[in-house]
């Protein structure tokens, strides 16, 4: 197959990719607004919030990140120096032990709902307390199908299917809606518990027929005593701990916030949606590059490996900093048109919409911070993520406890300055990520492309500059869900138009060689 062959279907595959991930996402914020629109921020959604986080937070410090981390590269170098047989021996007993370890997570949390709550939460009222330990319990069982479908994932990217990992979250998220118009006002916030458990079985049985497709078959295999699987737990932990910064931030911001009814929920709301922003491109460049460096580092070909590291570094910078000024500028107009509904407020949703826009602030660096880590864990360097991911952490503790006295009292400075700590720690993982990177990986940014990085932020800020004085003129407009809608599309327009031209008058080549030539 030649080069051009290769490069059309890589650019088919992430074209797809694209769509189906911003398809999921776009279900996700209908989810999240059905959320607040059910729930508020009142005791409800506070409970659901922090129940849904709960088990979360445990199995991404147990076990995360740690799968796709791990699994992938050791899964690729069975593949490229044994066998295909063999790495399906290896991928049964990887699943098996997945599976034990999150039954383990999961009887733990059910027992100890109570305790978990108190330490995520304490200063929760009792009957927020109450209701978020039985949400708690119920969805515990949903990480051992996380643990599974996250595994799914990693054979089926290793073979080269990228398409159906890519709608997962499509269908979990499409059951959750389903569930919201056709049962929603019925069972309530104790259903929507129930349902998150179908959603995540249904991104593991979604997968099947592709994993039947490639000849795998899982067999619980628990001869666990394997040299592949003694790599993959000695690469786990250093991972394990690189892995655990948006969950700490996550314990930071619930413990701090739950003195007042509210603002957790206010900041996951936030949190939800800077996310699912950000993690449309992050997320179509990590699972496509990550695999592709995994095989490239097995096969020990450096040039290839440093060309997408290069590569995906520029595609996220071109990309997600025009998007995370739009969104810094824009935050109030969007958070209404998304969340401004039924039980949420317009005040409730000046709150979230001022999260949203300190949240922001890291946004490129979150990204940023993905291909860096994963282009550590693809060379089996797992050490140097841990350590940046351990100072990042203390980082946004020490942030937080220096300002919690000046702005515990008022929810607006709470949510957004615990928002502002975490996007100051996603800065500083991926500042010294970079540095370490481009240390042990000389020439791995050119002049040129630093200077098409500068060319970037260039066009990004007079693109800012000119939708921030335009929303001043338009802001008026913004007093009805239609007005909202108007203002986005206005000065999204302009931000798009801007931007672009900016980038050709700067000759930025990722952009310029897009435009057809006159013959």
């Amino acid at each position: 197959m030649n080069t051009d062959t290769n490069s059309k279907r890589m650019l088919l595959t992430a074209g797809f990719m694209a769509f189906a991930t911003f398809a999921a996402k776009a279900l996700g914020l209908i989810r999240d607004s059905l959320t607040g629109a059910y729930f508020g921020t009142g005791i409800e959604a506070d409970a659901f919030m922090l129940a849904t986080k709960v088990p979360t937070t445990l199995f991404d410090v147990v076990v995360g990140g740690v799968i796709s981390a791990t699994f992938i590269p050791i899964f690729n170098e069975v593949l490229a120096k044994e066998n295909k047989d063999e790495a399906a021996v290896f991928a049964n007993k990887f699943i098996t032990m997945i599976i034990l370890a999150t039954l383990i997570i999961s009887a733990f949390g059910m027992l100890f709902a109570d305790q978990l709550v108190s330490f995520m939460a304490p200063n929760f009222d009792m009957a927020t307390h109450d209701l978020a330990v039985r949400l708690t319990t119920i969805m515990f069982p949903m990480i051992i199908f996380t643990g599974i479908a996250f595994s799914f994932v990693g054979i089926l990217q290793s073979y080269g299917e990228y398409n159906i990992p890519s709608i997962i979250s499509l269908v979990s998220n499409l059951a959750i809606i389903i569930y919201f118009l056709v049962l929603g006002k019925r069972f309530g916030v104790t259903g929507l518990a129930v349902t998150m458990i179908v959603a995540w079985s249904l991104q593991v049985i979604v997968q099947i027929p592709s994993l039947v497709k490639f000849k795998f078959r899982y067999r619980p295999n628990f001869h666990l005593r394997d040299k592949h699987i003694w790599s993959a737990v000695l690469l786990a932990l250093p991972m394990l701990v690189s892995t655990w910064v948006q969950p700490l931030y996550t314990l930071v911001n619930a413990r701090f916030a739950s003195h007042m009814q509210g603002a957790y929920s206010s900041l996951e709301y936030a949190n939800r949606l800077y996310l699912i922003v950000t993690g449309v491109f992050s997320f179509v460049v990590t699972n496509l590059i990550f695999p592709k460096l995994a095989k490239a580092n097995a096969k020990e070909n450096t040039e290839e490996a440093g060309m997408l590291i290069s590569a995906s570094i520029k595609a996220v910078i071109i990309i997600i900093v025009p998007l995370m000024a739009g969104i810094m500028i824009l935050s109030q107009p969007i958070t209404s048109i998304i969340y401004e509904h039924g039980e949420m407020d317009s005040s409730s949703a000046r709150i979230v919409a001022n999260a949203l826009s300190c949240y922001s602030i890291g946004m490129v660096f979150l990204a940023l911070n993905e291909v860096l880590s994963k282009a550590f864990f693809s060379m089996k360097k797992s050490v140097t993520p841990m350590i940046t991911s351990i100072i990042s952490m203390v980082f946004d503790i020490v942030l937080v406890l220096a300002f919690y006295q000046f702005i515990k009292d008022d929810p607006m400075k709470l949510t957004g300055g615990l928002a502002a700590a975490a996007a100051c720690g996603s800065i500083v993982n991926a500042l010294l990520n970079g540095f370490v990177l481009f240390r042990k990986v000389p020439g791995l940014l050119t002049k040129q492309d630093i200077v098409t990085i500068l060319k970037v932020l260039v066009s990004a800020a007079v693109m800012a500059v000119v939708v921030y004085f335009e929303y001043g003129f338009v802001s008026g407009l913004a007093e009805s869900f239609v007005g909202n809608i108007a203002v986005c599309l206005i000065c999204g327009a302009t931000g798009v138009a801007v931007y672009a031209v900016m980038m050709v008058l700067l000759k930025v080549s990722e952009v310029t060689s897009l435009i057809p030539k006159r013959r």
